[in-house]
């Protein structure tokens, strides 16, 4: 208790969980849904989710560059939409809106399904240990000292080294212990005589 303090293990952390398969199934069918059945104009929806699990640059480009084209075809069929267009004008937007759903959804379910299988096949990585140590302050209050990752912490103490025995003084020291019994059994005769 009042000894010097014990250096805390190093916690064991736990590799990144990654949802359950069947979870992960159900959200790629939710959003690839989304987008089809709304046409297309919610295409953006499952590149949204991508960018969000991968946090990387490249997905939340795709995520703006596919709502600002999902919302150009549809602020572009809000105008347009009484007037009576050339085939060629319904085959192109059709395509477009096609186009989008069948690309976000083609790319949402390779990047994320290659996400999770790199996630899986990392090591677990351990945070860098820094041991406390405990210190006194100048008015006598105690002070958590962190330490610098590498360096010794002065406040924790190694425990101390016992030279071993050697066997010859194990014998001398057994000698000597039973010639003290003997005595001792020899007094206690002696006085239960008496």
């Amino acid at each position: 208790m009042y000894g010097p303090p014990q250096a805390p293990q190093s916690p064991q952390v736990p590799p990144p969980k990654s949802p359950a398969s069947g979870g992960l199934v159900a959200l790629r069918v939710l959003f690839c849904a989304l987008s089809l059945l709304s046409c297309g104009f919610l295409g953006w929806a499952p590149l949204l989710r991508l960018a969000v699990v991968t946090r990387k640059r490249r997905d939340w480009v795709l995520f703006g560059l596919a709502l600002l084209g999902s919302a150009g075809l549809f602020t572009y069929i809000v105008v347009t939409g009484e007037e009576t267009g050339s085939d060629l004008e319904a085959f192109l937007g059709i395509g477009a809106i096609v186009l989008l759903a069948a690309g976000s959804i083609t790319y949402y379910l390779v990047a994320e399904i290659r996400h999770f299988e790199r996630l899986r096949a990392q090591p677990p990585t351990q945070p860098a240990y820094r041991p406390m140590g405990y210190a006194y302050g100048a008015d006598g209050t105690a002070v958590t000292a962190p330490s610098a990752p590498g360096a010794p912490n002065p406040y924790i103490c190694a425990p101390p080294q016992v030279p071993p025995v050697p066997a010859p003084r194990i014998d001398q020291v057994r000698a000597e212990l039973d010639e003290l019994s003997d005595l001792l059994r020899t007094r206690g005769e002696d006085d239960g005589r008496a």
